[in-house]
């Protein structure tokens, strides 16, 4: 199977292997964990932090008008806003961190994406959320696909090869995974100069977790708009 990390809790009686650990499930969420959220929130141009169990499926949500605060909203995989100040999150470990920019009307939009959420349509209904609720063709979007498993160390079956809609290789075969959200991407009429991809490979980077590879630690993808005269990011 494909083997999918991604969600942000801590198995109940785990202690934290991080000093900057942000598992929501974690022992000591209600103290430490939250202030190290506060802390984010905190950074420059923030005033919502906004952040969702994922499912690995394919809802986005669309955040406007948020109070000050860590907002933990209904389980998503996906999130949309155009609200200066609003940082959105997701957690990823092998999965893809999708991050769409609008221009004009000025939109971020932020997608968990492993196998099973590509498969269900999570990058295509990112796109659509776009298109649907802030009238912004594909065309129009700039995306990045951030750091995640590396296809020559993604070895999965050829279950999960069916399920993408690609040819079934009949044993347990690598896939490229970045690969083909690209290529759902230029479908759906996102240009091939306005794709970007990280390749930072999560397994073989030292610095980066990897649920392969036995990690139970979360990279934090982060985007947002920041308030106007917020002053330098650190």
């Amino acid at each position: 199977g494909g083997g999918e990390g991604g969600g942000a809790d801590v198995p109940e009686g785990a202690e934290p292997e991080s000093p900057f650990d942000l598992g929501l499930g974690s022992p000591d969420a209600a103290s430490r964990v939250l202030h190290r959220w506060d802390g984010i929130r905190a950074l420059p141009g923030v005033q919502t932090v906004v952040h969702a169990r994922q499912l690995h499926g394919a809802t986005v949500r669309h955040h406007r008008d948020l109070p000050p605060g860590i907002l933990l909203a209904p389980p998503a995989d996906g999130h949309l806003t155009t609200d200066a100040g609003v940082l959105l999150a997701v957690t990823v470990a092998d999965c893809t961190p999708v991050f769409l920019l609008s221009e004009a009307p000025r939109a971020v939009g932020l997608l968990h994406a492993g196998w099973r959420g590509t498969a269900g349509g999570i990058l295509e209904a990112g796109i659509r959320a776009f298109r649907e609720r802030l009238g912004v063709e594909a065309e129009a979007l700039h995306l990045y696909l951030g750091p995640a498993i590396s296809g020559p160390r993604y070895e999965v079956g050829p279950e999960v090869h069916r399920a993408l809609g690609l040819e079934d290789p009949g044993c347990p075969t690598p896939l490229d995974l970045g690969l083909v959200l690209e290529e759902r991407a230029r479908r759906e009429g996102v240009l091939s100069h306005r794709i970007e991809r990280s390749r930072s490979c999560t397994l073989e980077d030292p610095a980066l977790f990897s649920h392969r590879g036995g990690d139970r630690g979360r990279q934090l993808a982060l985007l947002g708009i920041r308030l106007p005269d917020a002053g330098p990011t650190p």
